[in-house]
């Protein structure tokens, strides 16, 4: 949050971390695979990656895992909690995970209709969000795999966001859509049709500003 530290996953196998003042990385870690996506805590704490098959979590003082897990398929996406305390992932196996930082064994996973490839986390860890290749949107407490709700999109959920407090969730799909939601209603609260896929979107902390980008060459 500070901009302080950086992290990045490469296609080169590597996850890096930077510190905001040097181009030469703090560490490096090869995971034998490519580094699908890389998310880090707001304090700059925790990096969570997503590689072929493995989630990992990284302190910031080291290269060294404090943990791995291995899931069936690529996993695509991965979010942190704002203190680090809770990792989601998505995963071509059709699963969401939830972990807790000190455990590589996951507090929960559910298992969608298609590969899982975006999700979203609250910044208190309380509310993961997830996209599938079901066409659906799905919200989660962090402290049960069944959903709080889900919304049937007409293609494929390509990204999703949620605001800090977890209260707004965003959404864009490959049915030229970008959705709104209340957190309490699976029903959006407005959609808005681009000229082509959204893949991608992005919430401001309070839920105030949504952003997408869309394949008509717009944002």
């Amino acid at each position: 949050a500070d901009g302080e530290y950086i992290a990045a996953g490469s296609e080169d196998d590597s996850v890096y971390l930077f510190d905001k003042d040097s181009s030469t990385p703090l560490w490096s870690y090869e995971t034998g695979s490519n580094v699908q996506d890389v998310a880090i805590s707001a304090d700059g704490e925790y990096i969570a990656a997503g590689s072929y098959d493995k989630v990992y979590l990284f302190d910031k003082d080291s290269s060294t895992p404090l943990w791995s897990y291995e899931t069936e398929g690529y996993v695509r996406s991965v979010a942190v909690s704002a203190d680090g305390e809770y990792i989601a992932a998505g995963s071509y196996d059709d699963n969401v995970y939830l972990f807790d930082k000190d455990s590589s064994t996951p507090l929960w996973n559910y298992t969608a209709g298609n590969d899982v490839y975006t999700v979203a986390i609250s910044a208190d860890g309380e509310y993961i969000v997830a996209g599938s290749w079901d066409c659906k949107v799905y919200l989660f407490d962090k402290d049960s795999s069944t959903p709080l709700w889900s919304y049937t999109t007409g293609d494929w959920v390509n990204s999703v966001a949620v605001s800090a407090d977890g209260e707004y969730i965003a959404a864009g799909s490959k049915d030229n859509k970008v959705y709104l939601f209340d957190k309490d209603s699976s029903t959006p609260l407005w959609s808005y049709t681009t000229g082509n896929d959204v893949y991608s979107v992005a919430i401001s902390a309070d839920g105030e500003y949504i952003v997408a980008g869309s394949w008509d060459c717009k944002v």
